[in-house]
C-alpha cells in the first residue's frame, strides 16, 4: 500500500472545520454567523469515521494480536481523554457559581468524572453552576464522539472475524452498511430521535465504507478517476437534493475522502512537527465555553476573540500532544521493542 498520503492533513481540517462550527454556534454572536456558510460539524464527524475505519482496519491487520490491537488504540485514545476530562472537572471550579466547598461537596462533580471516565457523556455533561447562562451548559460537547469511534474500536475484530470465516467480505459489510442506513432513517426520520440516530449504529456506514475502501485500495485508486467523479456528482446530486441521508451519500462520501488522502502530494508530511489533531479536538469546546461564560464575544472584537480561542486551543493542542499523547505512544513503541528484543 502507498504510505503517501495526507491523512494527517484531512484530520486536522476535519477537525478544524468543527472548531469553527462550534466558535459559530456557542459563541452566541452575529459577527461570526458568516462562519456556518463553510464549517459543517456533522460532515466533518463522518470525515473522522471514514477515514477511522481505514486507518484502524489497516491498524488491526498489521498487528500480530488483538492484544496488542487493542493497547495501541488505548495508548492512543485514553490519556489525552482523562487528562481533559480531569483538567475540566478541577480547573472550572473558577467559573462556578458555587463556592470552593459548595462544588467539591456537590455530588454532580464525581458523577460528571465517573460518566466521562466511561465515555458516558450525555448521562452528566454539565458541572455543577458551570456555564449555566451559556446556549448549553455542557462542557465538553465533542466528546460524545469518542465513545463512538471506541465502540468502532470493539466492533471491528468482530466485523474481521466474520470475513475471514464467511470469506464474504462484500456481502457482510453491504449488510452492515445497509442495517446501519436503516437504522438512522428509523431513528431520525420515522422516530424523531436525533440523539440515538448519532450513536454507534447510524454512523456505521461511515466506519464500514472505510473498512470496504481499504480491503479494495488497490482498486479504488486503479480506478480513482473515474471513482472520484461518480463520487462528487453523487454528493452534488445529494446537496441540491436536500436529501442527505440517501443510501449511497457515505459511499461516495467516503471515496471522495480516501481518494483526496492519495492525491495531494504537497500535504504528504503535513504531520512531520507532530500529530496534534487529538488535541484540538478535546479543547476546544470548554475553551470557546469559557469565552461565551465571561461575554468575552460580547466585550471585545468578535473576531480577535475567536482568534484567540483558535491560539490558545493550538497551544493546548501542542502541549497535548508533547507532553501526553506523544509519551504514551513512545512509551508503548520501547515497551514493544524490548519484547521483540527478549523474543530474539
Amino acid at each position: 500500500m502507498n504510505r503517501n498520503n495526507c491523512f494527517d492533513f484531512l484530520r486536522f481540517f476535519f477537525a478544524f472545520d468543527i472548531l469553527l462550527a462550534h466558535l459559530c454556534e456557542l459563541s452566541q454572536s452575529k459577527s461570526l454567523a458568516f462562519l456556518s456558510h463553510f464549517s459543517n460539524s456533522s460532515i466533518a464527524v463522518k470525515g473522522f469515521f471514514i477515514i477511522s475505519g481505514f486507518l484502524v482496519s489497516k491498524s488491526f491487520t498489521t498487528t500480530p494480536s488483538l492484544k496488542e490491537y487493542f493497547v495501541k488504540r488505548v495508548k492512543r485514545i485514553l490519556p489525552a481523554y482523562v487528562v481533559v476530562v480531569f483538567f475540566a472537572a478541577f480547573f472550572l471550579v473558577f467559573s462556578s457559581r458555587y463556592s470552593f466547598i459548595q462544588y467539591f461537596s456537590d455530588p454532580g462533580v464525581y458523577k460528571y468524572l465517573g460518566w466521562n471516565l466511561i465515555f458516558l457523556n450525555f448521562m452528566t455533561p454539565c458541572l455543577p453552576g458551570v456555564f449555566e447562562n451559556n446556549l448549553m451548559c455542557a462542557v465538553n460537547g465533542a466528546l460524545w464522539t469518542l465513545k463512538v469511534e471506541e465502540g468502532f474500536y470493539v466492533v471491528l475484530p468482530f466485523i474481521f472475524y466474520l470475513i475471514r470465516k464467511t470469506k464474504k467480505a462484500i456481502s457482510i459489510l453491504l449488510a452492515l452498511y445497509i442495517l446501519s442506513i436503516l437504522y438512522w432513517f428509523v431513528m431520525d426520520f420515522y422516530l424523531n430521535k436525533p440523539l440515538l440516530a448519532k450513536q454507534l449504529p447510524g454512523y456505521l456506514s461511515y466506519f464500514i465504507t472505510g473498512i470496504f475502501l481499504f480491503l479494495n485500495f488497490d482498486f479504488i485508486l486503479r480506478y480513482k478517476k473515474t471513482a472520484l467523479i461518480l463520487s462528487i456528482g453523487l454528493l452534488t446530486v445529494s446537496y441540491f437534493s436536500n436529501f442527505q441521508i440517501d443510501f449511497l451519500y457515505p459511499a461516495a462520501f467516503g471515496t471522495t475522502v480516501i481518494i483526496v488522502a492519495y492525491s495531494i502530494p504537497c500535504f504528504d508530511n503535513f504531520g512531520k512537527y507532530g500529530d496534534f489533531t487529538y488535541g484540538l479536538y478535546i479543547y476546544h469546546f470548554p475553551i470557546i465555553q469559557l469565552f461565551r461564560h465571561y461575554d468575552l464575544f460580547e466585550k471585545y472584537n468578535p473576531i480577535l476573540m475567536a482568534i484567540t480561542v483558535i491560539v490558545l486551543t493550538f497551544f493546548f493542542a501542542v502541549f497535548s500532544w508533547f507532553f501526553i499523547e506523544k509519551r504514551f505512544l513512545d512509551r508503548y513503541k520501547k515497551s514493544n521493542v524490548n519484547v521483540i528484543m527478549a523474543q530474539c
